[in-house]
Parts: C-alpha cells; sequence; structure tokens
C-alpha cells in the first residue's frame, strides 16, 4: 500500500502538477491540505478523476482556506465511512474509517497571533484526545499531514531556529510529545533518528528550497501494529509546484484485512 500526504497550497493553482503527480505515483491513499476550495470549486478533473473515490472537508469556514481531502484508490474499503470530528471549526480535518483502520488526515492551524495560537493548542488536544478513543477501541490509524510543528531543533534548519518563533514553542512541542505517548509513531523520524535536514517546507525566500533552509512539518503517525508494515518513508523532492513536498509511506498492509 502506497500513502501519501501532501500540502497542496491551492488545489486549484496545483490541479495540473497533481493530476501529473498521482498518474506517476498511483498512490492507493492520497491525503491532501489546505485546499483553498470549497468542494464544487475543486477542478472538475479531480472530482472526476477515475479510479478513485474522494472524501472531502472544503473550504466552508472561510473561502479559499484550509480544507482537506483524501483520494481513494477504487477497489479499497467499498463501506468506508467519511467521519469530520466535531472538534474540527475550520475545515482541517477529514477521518476515513474502514474496517478496523482509520486514515486521518490534518491540516493544523499555524497558529499565528494570539487568540489563533491558542486555537491551534486547543486543536491540537482535541486531535489527540480523538484518535486515544480510536486506539482504546482497537482501531488501526494512520495520521497524516501537515502539522505545523517542527517536534525537535533536528526538525527545522538551524538558520531558523528562533526561540519563541511559532512552530517552535515549547508549548506545541510539548502537544506533539502528548500525541505520540497516547501510543503514536512518527514514524520518519523513528526510521531516521539522527538525520538532519529532513525537511519538507521551506520559505520564500530565494534560494531556501535550493539550499534546503526549511522544516520538517509533514508527518504520518502510526499506531503499533502498523509500524511493523513499514517499507520505506520517503519525501519526494522532485516535486516542487507547492511549498511543501509530498511525503510518501509504503507499508505491507492490506486495507481489506486479507
Amino acid at each position: 500500500m502506497r500513502i501519501a500526504t501532501w500540502n497542496i497550497n491551492g488545489i486549484r493553482a496545483r490541479r495540473d502538477a497533481l493530476l501529473a503527480w498521482i498518474n506517476e505515483k498511483q498512490p492507493d491513499i492520497l491525503v491532501l491540505e489546505e485546499l483553498k476550495a470549497q468542494e464544487e470549486n475543486i477542478p472538475e478533473t479531480l472530482l472526476a478523476l477515475p479510479g478513485y473515490n474522494k472524501y472531502w472537508n472544503g473550504s466552508t469556514f472561510r473561502k479559499g482556506y484550509s480544507g482537506v481531502g483524501v483520494f481513494l484508490k477504487e477497489g479499497y474499503g467499498i463501506d468506508c465511512r467519511l467521519e469530520i470530528p466535531d472538534f474540527d471549526r475550520e475545515n482541517r480535518t477529514v477521518a476515513v474509517h474502514y474496517l478496523n483502520l482509520t486514515v486521518i488526515g490534518t491540516y493544523v492551524p499555524r497558529g499565528d497571533g494570539e487568540a489563533h495560537y491558542a486555537v491551534k493548542l486547543s486543536y491540537l488536544a482535541d486531535l489527540s484526545a480523538y484518535i486515544r478513543g480510536l486506539l482504546h477501541q482497537g482501531r488501526q490509524v494512520i495520521h497524516a499531514g501537515d502539522i505545523n510543528v517542527a517536534h525537535t531543533d533536528l526538525d527545522v534548519h538551524h538558520s531558523q531556529n528562533k526561540p519563541g518563533a511559532v512552530g517552535l514553542r515549547v508549548e506545541e512541542r510539548a502537544a506533539i510529545d502528548r500525541h505520540l505517548a497516547i501510543g503514536l509513531h512518527d514514524i520518519m523520524r523513528e526510521r531516521f533518528p539522527d538525520k538532519k535536514d529532513l525537511f519538507t517546507w521551506w520559505p520564500y525566500w530565494k534560494g531556501a528550497r535550493e539550499r534546503n533552509l526549511g522544516w520538517r512539518i509533514d508527518c504520518f503517525y502510526l499506531s503499533d501494529e502498523l509500524v511493523r508494515d513499514v517499507r520505506e518513508v520517503i519525501i519526494d523532492h522532485d516535486e516542487k509546484s507547492s511549498d511543501h513536498a509530498p511525503v510518501i509511506l509504503e507499508l505491507e498492509y492490506s486495507i481489506d484485512g486479507k
């Protein structure tokens, strides 16, 4: 099973690049963040893309703001159930349930400004509580998305590691500590515990991406039983149409339980 997460930074602006990428990579599951579009405004070529069922939480909170979605290859999970958790207020969360597996896509708030920083911390707490409930039900969970927190100093280039910067604060990092403590695994960091420069997002500064002056904020968190099934997890540095790179996870796991 090939699963990908990608902050597309505007699905209409990235339509052609997204179609080409899906055609090349053929993901079984694709989680998209920051759609910046309501469902009815998503390009028809994507809505009608053959071979996939689509699940959307479009930008109804504010036009051109947030929005997440999941592409699930046909043949997997005919009886999938879409859920938008109750705590979601800004079209930032989508959960797809099938058998004992739940795939959750999230676009965590950036948290700029005091009020929205509080929203971010509340969102992270609610998200962890929601996933804890799923784990207690015995479900396996794949949580993927733009987390908007560089969990440790290793996850941000030293040139941008500024004390007090949003995305690096003690409270945010502690929230990710608690997220992992409920029984999730940051699979990229577990696979490469000491590796630097595993960045997935870069600022728009001139040369920042070329020099890899970035942050690792796009992540896969897996429940215990899925960890043993991981074949590889990689960052697709060749795709550069968004300010985020796609992250691809390959599992020796059958979604149909066979």
